[in-house]
């Protein structure tokens, strides 16, 4: 799995699903974590911390994780009662995923023409100044 990839990846889809801050924040805090467990598949990870940790509350949490999970994202077996962790895995991005095309102005480098429509150029206005 290579972080960029995932970073990439999200950036993507957020092109697509709009993540709120809050599912941003979780995800990234995701990648923080599995990178400091050394990339194991699953993270247990309770969600007392995680609240804690992104700052946002557990009904936040909660549909932070699951629309990043609806996303594909993120795949997570909840805990339940005392003590008992959820469990978190980074999914891999899938590689028939299309590039959106760049937001750039795409325009020719040899146009002399600016963006009023009016040629490039010395402007003689008649002032001293020009």
């Amino acid at each position: 799995m290579n972080i960029y990839d995932l970073i990439a990846n999200f950036w993507r889809m957020d092109e697509q699903k709009n993540f709120s801050g809050n599912e941003t924040r979780l995800y990234f805090f995701m990648i923080h974590l599995a990178n400091r467990s050394f990339w194991q598949e699953w993270i247990e990870f309770a969600d007392k911390r995680m609240v804690a940790n992104a700052n946002i509350s557990l009904q936040v949490l909660k549909s932070a994780r699951e629309r990043l999970q609806e996303a594909e994202l993120l795949d997570f077996v909840p805990g339940g009662g005392f003590r008992v962790k959820t469990k978190y895995r980074i999914l891999t991005p899938k590689s028939n995923l299309k590039l959106s095309p760049a937001p750039f102005n795409n325009k020719d480098k040899d146009s002399n023409i600016n963006p009023n429509g009016k040629k490039k150029g010395f402007v003689h206005t008649g002032s001293d100044f020009d």
